[in-house]
């Protein structure tokens, strides 16, 4: 029994032809003459030399030794022309799909009302669910590779999964279907064989003829010599074509000796030529294997349809893609014009199928939009809380605003709100902002939650922003600095006297050029650095300008590291001209001065010359800062209440006139703002403009860095702008150790202001009862979303921190709100609760129109051929316009591989033309022996 596997869908992945070889090597015209020429001579003078040669013979016995020797000339011809059988592999490009998700924080919105229960899912949550559970994509992927990318405020969209189209393995109908075409081709050859023996049977019988009446001469004797010549040579081609067509099917099976061709199992056959190979069902990726709510977190503060769309199209262009499905709300709103993309969408023939996701119109609404209080204020100081207000569709109406507060006990509990102050706020036009403020003045210390709260009317849309809440912290004592200064700058100066006359500071001065008898104003001048840990741990916050580290013993550079690391301390470290370039130039080996440089959120250049060319101090002309995106949202930088005008005052400062040259931030620091001119980047390795202000954690402490001493410049345009920068910056890198809640520990967060979609970073510094580093692998905190709920929120143990105890984590801000963590220091009372408070809130662009743009939308899908959905619903369902599975047309690449010469069906060939024209040669001669010529 034979056993052939036949291949999988092979009329699919190849394509046979047969091709006159020598034909293509004829390419001129005189070519084709000459083997006209040639053919024509050669068969004329077998004509006329058959002609002379049978003049005495019978016509019919003439006529059949000429065919048999046409017969073989003919075989010689064909010998000459050299066919052959092909068979050129077919490679297919899947046709592609692409999924541009709009990844914006206007798709974190939530349309429906907010009393629904359960409580509605935001845009790109729809999304989620029908991507994640729904059939989109397993029925796009019939047809099509299918690729998702997430898109916002990046020119360039990212790739977030791929799936590629799914390929059946052959089943029992395939198989059936083989089977036919095997017993087919077994049909044919015994049908061919047959038809060539009784051919053979007739030429055999009509050659008995003509040996029988050869001697009589009668009738018979010529004619059946030509119906045996005639029958022998078309049971030769018979049996020819039948072995060429067939060559699986031997003579064996056709005499019916071997059983018919077998196919192989199906878990045996070789993959689809036409897809990719799939062992097992479960190895092929599927929708549910991706975390979509990971991949399409709304956390884009711009939308730039115009940039995606045209990406995609350049990339795509020429390739087999059936179309790109652009998933959003349609508010463009930075980049380049969606109708630009559109035209190049147009001309390169790629269809864009449009979602339209959230309302189409603005519900009635009025929200608190941000809250603004101070995380730190004294007993008995009046402070200002500002809620901001904005409505839609409530122009003219008047509102009632409440401020609220209570004790902060982590659960409202016990603690009744108490009415602080109201007012009535008269609403202005459509996402006009409105500013609510009120004066409190706190008597009691402790933490204390401020809630304000607006009286919406009726037909108020969302309920849930209604109401804001900011934690104040009350400290009954005050901030403790000391300014440490290399010499006299004139930065040190003003900030002295700044500090010296704020009734909530505490300044000591430690001028390391001064001597005894020198006046300073500070309340304690010191000459000398501390030497024990009660006389430096005092501190909050340690502003040193341009220090002399070597003039600092190793007692003291450690004691100075304790109180960073373990105790939380603030650092504000200012560059000069004097001593910076001194101990940074120093080679390695001295343990203080890595130590020192371990404080900076900052590499610095090795000694020599190079590093020193680098640095630039008084320039010619200014150069303004360039604030980078973290240095933007950082709140401590502001020099206003708002992020707007703060940059309108940062835009219209003069600028800076120096730096000192660093190599790079250290891993984990944050850069906030680089020297602008752009010929400071040439020498840097990155090509990055220098940096001027960054950050970073060291152990339980914050570190910020200053390039120069010239903040003292915002003085020139207004006083109380140097006096904010300075005011926020030490509060900042202090607040460590003014708002903490348990001498065990500390809870920190890389940022307390945040938008939609941040990431956030918690640190813990924790020690156990002899306050030692707490040594655990992770702890477990408590997260309370704006919604109240809560999670647990898992803290692991930093490994390559500064000191042991330290313990880190992160969650992402998907709501609106205010996020509070809390943790529980393990072995110690309730009264060792550690707290901290982020505020989320969306950027004001991608509210200000986040109705669902059904214009703009519809264009995009009109302009290209494709079609707009209104709602993941209407796009993956069988009511009004086609599914989206439907809609987007196939568009398969096929490629053909030239074609591979059959060398078994070149063999055979040949073979039965040896068999030709031999065979015709010899019975050519058998005949002519017969008929007595020559």
């Amino acid at each position: 029994m034979m056993l052939r596997v036949m291949p999988i869908l092979g009329e699919a992945g190849s394509r046979t032809y047969y091709e006159w070889t020598r034909l293509h090597l004829m390419d001129e015209w005189w070519h084709w003459l000459v083997l006209a020429a040639i053919s024509s001579i050669v068969l004329a003078y077998i004509g006329f030399m058959y002609w002379l040669d049978s003049v005495e013979l019978r016509p019919g016995l003439a006529a059949g030794l000429l065919m048999l020797r046409i017969f073989a000339m003919a075989c010689i011809l064909l010998t000459f022309m050299q066919l052959e059988k092909l068979t050129s592999q077919k490679l297919i490009k899947n046709s592609r799909v692409l999924l541009l998700i709009d990844t914006s924080q206007s798709m974190g919105l939530h349309d429906a009302d907010a009393t629904s229960v359960p409580a509605a899912p935001s845009r790109v949550e729809h999304v989620i669910h029908h991507l994640a559970h729904g059939e989109l994509i397993a029925n796009l992927r019939e047809k099509h590779d299918v690729l998702a990318y997430r898109f916002d405020q990046s020119a360039v969209p990212t790739e977030v999964a791929a799936f590629p189209k799914l390929v059946e393995s052959i089943g029992a109908e395939d198989q059936a279907t083989e089977r036919e075409g095997t017993a087919e081709s077994l049909a044919e050859a015994r049908w061919m064989s047959t038809m060539a023996g009784l051919l053979l049977l007739g030429s055999l019988a009509f050659e008995i003829i003509y040996l029988v009446t050869r001697r009589a001469r009668s009738a018979w004797y010529s004619w059946s010599a030509l119906i045996s010549v005639t029958l022998l040579l078309t049971a030769v081609v018979a049996l020819a074509i039948s072995n060429l067509r067939n060559p699986n099917i031997g003579w064996r099976e056709v005499v019916g000796m071997d059983s018919p061709v077998e196919i192989a199992p199906a878990e045996s056959d070789p993959p689809a030529a036409d897809g990719p190979e799939q062992d097992d069902a479960e190895d092929t990726e599927t929708a549910e294997d991706i975390d979509w709510a990971v991949a399409l977190r709304p956390t884009g503060l711009e939308t730039r349809i115009g940039d995606a769309l045209r990406y995609l199209v350049d990339r795509e262009r020429g390739g087999p893609i059936a179309g790109i499905v652009l998933i959003s709300d349609g508010n463009h709103n930075a980049g380049i014009d969606p109708r630009v993309a559109v035209e190049i969408a147009r001309q390169a023939e790629i269809p864009l199928f449009t979602v339209g996701m959230g309302l189409d119109r603005r519900p009635i609404n009025v929200r608190i939009a941000d809250l603004q209080a101070p995380s730190r204020v004294y007993p008995g100081d009046s402070f200002t809380v500002t809620g901001f207000l904005q409505a839609y569709g409530m122009e003219g109406r008047s509102v009632k605003v409440q401020l609220f507060s209570r004790p902060d006990g982590g659960d409202d509990a016990g603690n009744v709100p108490e009415l602080e102050d109201e007012l009535t706020v008269t609403l202005l036009e459509s996402d006009k902002v409105i500013p609510a403020r009120f004066e409190v003045t706190p008597q009691e210390t402790g933490r204390r939650v401020y809630r304000l709260r607006v009286q919406a009317p009726a037909q108020d849309h969302d309920a849930r922003d209604n109401e804001r809440n900011a934690t104040v912290q009350i400290v009954e004592r005050k901030n403790r600095v000391l300014l440490l200064a290399g010499g006299p700058m004139r930065e040190f100066r003003f900030l002295r006297n700044l500090l010296y006359r704020d009734q909530n500071t505490i300044v000591d001065v430690l001028l390391q050029t001064a001597r005894p008898g020198i006046s300073q104003e500070a309340d304690t001048l010191l000459f000398d650095f501390p030497t024990e840990p009660d006389e430096l741990f005092q501190y909050d916050t340690i502003v040193a300008f341009d220090p002399d580290w070597e003039a600092l013993n190793s007692n003291q550079i450690e004691l100075l590291d304790r109180w960073l690391a373990e105790k939380a301390g603030g650092l504000i470290l200012v560059t000069g001209t004097v001593h910076t370039p001194q101990w940074v130039a120093l080679s390695r080996g001295d343990r203080r001065i890595e130590t020192v440089k371990g404080f900076y959120p900052v590499v610095f250049f090795g000694h020599g010359r190079a590093g020193q060319l680098m640095d630039r101090f008084g320039n010619e002309s200014a150069w303004p800062l360039n604030f980078t995106s973290e240095g933007r949202q950082a709140e401590f930088l502001w020099l206003d209440d708002s992020s707007l005008k703060s940059e309108q005052i940062w835009a219209g400062f003069g600028g800076v006139y120096g730096y000192y040259a660093v190599k790079a931030p250290k891993p984990g620091a944050m850069v906030y703002a680089r020297f602008s001119d752009p010929e400071a980047a040439i020498g840097i390795g990155d090509r990055e403009l220098p940096i001027y202000m960054a950050g970073h954690f060291y152990g339980a402490g914050r570190v910020f860095f200053l390039a120069s001493g010239e903040m003292w410049r915002l003085r020139g345009m207004d006083e109380a702008h140097f006096e904010q920068f300075y005011t926020k910056l030490i509060r900042h890198v202090a607040q460590g150790r003014l708002l903490r809640d348990s001498s065990r520990g500390l809870l920190m967060v890389n940022k307390r202001r945040c938008p939609l979609g941040d990431t956030i970073t918690i640190r813990a510094s924790l020690s156990d009862e002899q306050h030692q580093p707490l040594d655990a692998e992770e702890i477990a905190a408590i997260l309370i979303l704006p919604d109240s709920t809560r999670e647990t929120l898992v803290l692991r143990r930093v490994r390559d921190a500064a000191r042991g105890g330290m313990f880190a984590g992160q969650f992402a801000a998907l709501l609106e709100g205010d996020y509070q963590v809390q943790l529980q220091i393990p072995d110690s009372d309730n009264d060792d609760l550690l707290v901290s408070d982020v505020r989320v809130r969306i950027p004001d662009m991608e509210i200000e129109r986040s109705e669902r743009n059904d214009a703009r939308m519809k264009e995009l899908s009109m302009q290209t051929g494709g079609i707009y959905y209104v709602g993941m619903d209407a796009a993956t369902t069988l009511k009004g316009p086609p599914p989206l599975h439907h809609a987007v047309l196939r568009k398969d690449q096929e490629t053909f591989l030239p074609g591979t010469p059959d060398q078994d069906f070149q063999r055979r060939l040949t073979i039965w033309l040896l068999v030709g024209i031999c065979g015709a040669l010899s019975v050519e001669w058998l005949v002519r022996r017969l008929s007595k010529l020559a």
